[in-house]
């Protein structure tokens, strides 16, 4: 792979990007929500004790703003839905926490004095450095996003995004026009048996992206890579840094810098051996899978690595709890992987005061009330998905990859063989297992303790249920939200260490790795972000794209496919970016084979069914990679699906509806009515 030419061909992308008067909108609404959101969310974490009043700058960033998102989220995404997201239950329970908070503040005012306590009366100062560095980091991560997964149009074509971006993107426009959380609607068809009426997702980012759709009126495709993203990853990397600071116990600036930067780019690096043996990266391209669980999941450890003695409120109690359950809604998979993480927790603690013939402690003392009502919270939350219709999207397991193949062993070899300074984790716990750091350090130990079980869960999780491809989630997705943020406080951990014992040449072998890794991280991360823009895509002239946007608003497309090349997701197709940006369905038109398998292992052929593909309506028309239905068959087909347009190129040239009038056309792209 070449890294070095990955980086410089974003010039022409990154002048597109610039030069779109769209951005400059997008950038201008994000600031606004970030403000409001930053504003609140730090006035509400001062009131619950989730910041001090001395609390830095970074810290402040981080929490406030973290906690603004997803407060407003959870509660926009309640109302705008009518009671049906499954964000509800979390956002009742922040609502009762900021009425308890407003009755605090209240009580101070007429009082002076408060059972709780009451933070300053001004509790957004930051310094203009902090803000400043925010707003250059903001504006390089939406420019960046824009130069690679989200291009403007350029030379009278509209680059087409990876199916994935645009794909998430229809989502967030669909919660602003529907509220409805449904992974499927993008389909084009309505009622398709078999499946639920809505999903578990990750729709905390997609959310967020819905509000800036449908109060500034933001395209789909901005709205998720110039606002959700960017505000999302000023937080996460604000975020971890505050953490490596809280749970080493040091004030340093540069152990703040190690984890702010280390999250957006340190991961294992990628060996190429095998398909997954090359996917991990930093949070710069996995915020675009994980989105606001990440910062439900740091904000969290916030929660329960605070040390300062501050008493818990009712307030503070339940906007805890409900912090923590919000994993459940932001994403179903990190919320089991957390729930196995506290579990394996909990039940070393068990055995260790069995052990040591202790009372039995489940949870410390200053955290039972956070607890109760993290169990209260997440149960509810639970139980009003299920009542709401959330079902689980999976995409069944393909035929002929066995569980916990070579391929599997070989990718998780692969990643502990690329893992680096990672590795810290293990050798710092061996340290402060034999010292009296432990005494000082307890979460330290304890994080590197649920981690380590949850990620091991995750591996065999993986491997069992290897021929579900997006299994690969619970593997991947423990290493990059929780493992990555624990490997930074040990490596910090670790470096001090090293530096107490006076062993400073092995301070600066381990700074210097970490430089390397994180340098590679940078690399290998755009290049991802490359990888999920238009790549091979055949770009869409933009007249085209504005005779699209302009049919009937009810209007659907079609386009033929060929059986291997879409990847099973009836309700995510490959030219699904014409979606993005018209607002018309889109339809492919063919047998779709499994194509995931020679990513675990397996071996693709045109003739085996995508376990996908068993649901969609399509393949009563394609049932076999050799179907070839007559032109009277599809137009039928068609018609009954209210699909009246056909969408051409020189890769899908018209073989559907030979008969077809021809409404635009643009080189060897056509847009063409179905009889």
């Amino acid at each position: 792979m070449d890294l070095g030419g990955s980086v410089l061909a974003l010039g022409p992308d990154l002048a597109a990007s610039i030069s779109d008067p769209r951005v400059l909108q997008s950038i201008a609404a994000a600031l606004i929500i970030g403000a409001v959101a930053l504003a609140f969310g730090t006035w509400l974490a001062r009131h619950v004790a989730m910041l001090g009043p001395d609390a830095p700058a970074g810290e402040v960033i981080g929490v406030g703003l973290g906690l603004g998102l997803l407060v407003l989220t959870a509660i926009y995404a309640s109302a705008w839905s009518a009671g049906r997201s499954a964000f509800a239950p979390v956002a009742i329970s922040f609502a009762v926490a900021i009425a308890l908070a407003f009755r605090t503040r209240r009580r101070a005012k007429s009082t002076d004095t408060a059972e709780d306590v009451v933070p300053p009366r001004r509790p957004l100062n930051l310094p203009v450095a902090a803000i400043a560095g925010g707003g250059v980091f903001f504006l390089a991560i939406g420019l960046l996003y824009g130069a690679t997964m989200a291009p403007s149009p350029r030379d009278g074509v509209q680059p087409l995004e990876f199916m994935d971006e645009a794909y998430y993107s229809i989502l967030g426009r669909d919660l602003a026009t529907g509220g409805t959380e449904s992974i499927y609607l993008p389909a084009g068809f309505d009622d398709v048996p078999g499946l639920p009426p809505q999903t578990w997702y990750h729709w905390g980012e997609i959310w967020l992206a819905a509000s800036a759709i449908s109060i500034f009126g933001l395209d789909a495709v901005f709205a998720r890579h110039y606002v959700a993203f960017p505000l999302l990853l000023l937080v996460v990397a604000c975020l971890t840094g505050t953490l490596v600071r809280r749970v080493t116990l040091t004030s340093s600036k540069a152990a703040f810098f190690l984890g702010a930067i280390g999250s957006l780019f340190l991961a294992p690096v990628p060996i190429y051996e095998t398909f997954f043996g090359s996917w991990p990266r930093g949070m710069i391209f996995s915020i675009s899978m994980y989105g606001m669980a990440v910062v439900s999941v740091l904000l969290a450890l916030v929660v329960v690595t605070d040390r300062r003695a501050l008493r818990w409120s009712t307030a503070s109690t339940i906007c805890s709890g409900a912090v923590i359950a919000s994993i459940l809604p932001t994403h179903i998979v990190l919320a089991v992987l957390a729930f196995v993480g506290i579990a394996g927790v909990v039940a070393l603690r068990v055995a260790g005061q069995l052990i040591r013939r202790e009372r039995i402690v489940l949870v410390p003392t200053n955290l039972r009330g956070v607890a109760i009502a993290t169990v209260v919270i997440a149960t509810a939350t639970a139980a009003w998905g299920v009542a709401t219709g959330h079902g689980i999207g999976t995409t069944g397991l393909a035929a002929g990859i066995a569980p916990f193949n070579a391929s599997w062993l070989l990718s998780i070899v692969l990643n502990v063989a690329g893992a680096g300074v990672i590795l810290s984790i293990p050798v710092v716990f061996l340290i402060r297992v034999r010292s009296k750091a432990r005494a000082s350090e307890p979460h330290l130990a304890w994080l590197i303790v649920g981690t380590s079980g949850l990620l091991a869960a995750g591996a065999i999780a993986w491997g069992a249920r290897l021929g579900d491809f997006t299994m690969f989630h619970v593997f991947y997705g423990a290493l990059a939200v929780f493992v990555t943020p624990v490997a930074l406080i040990a490596i910090w951990a670790l470096w001090h260490e090293m530096i107490e014992r006076g062993r400073r040449q092995f301070a600066l072998i381990l700074v210097v790795l970490i430089g390397v890794q994180i340098t590679l991280g940078v690399a290998f991360g755009i290049a991802r972000l490359q990888q999920f823009g238009p790549g091979d895509y055949e770009p869409v002239p933009t007249a085209i794209v504005a005779t699209i946007r302009s049919l009937p608003g009810d209007a659907k497309l079609a386009y033929a496919c060929q059986p291997i090349e879409e990847i099973g997701f009836f309700w995510d197709p490959r030219l699904v970016g014409i979606d993005a940006h018209t607002g018309h369905r889109i339809v492919p038109m063919c047998f779709q084979a499994e194509a995931f398998a020679w990513a675990n292992g397996g071996t693709v052929s045109r003739d085996v069914i995508s376990p996908l593909f068993l649901l969609a309506p399509q393949r009563a028309v394609y049932p076999t990679s050799d179907a070839r239905p007559s032109s009277a068959v599809v137009t039928t087909f068609l018609r009954e699906h209210g699909i009246g347009y056909i969408y051409a190129d020189g890769n899908h040239p018209n073989t559907l509806v030979p008969d077809a009038t021809v409404v635009a056309q643009r080189g060897d792209v056509q847009l063409l009515r179905v009889p």
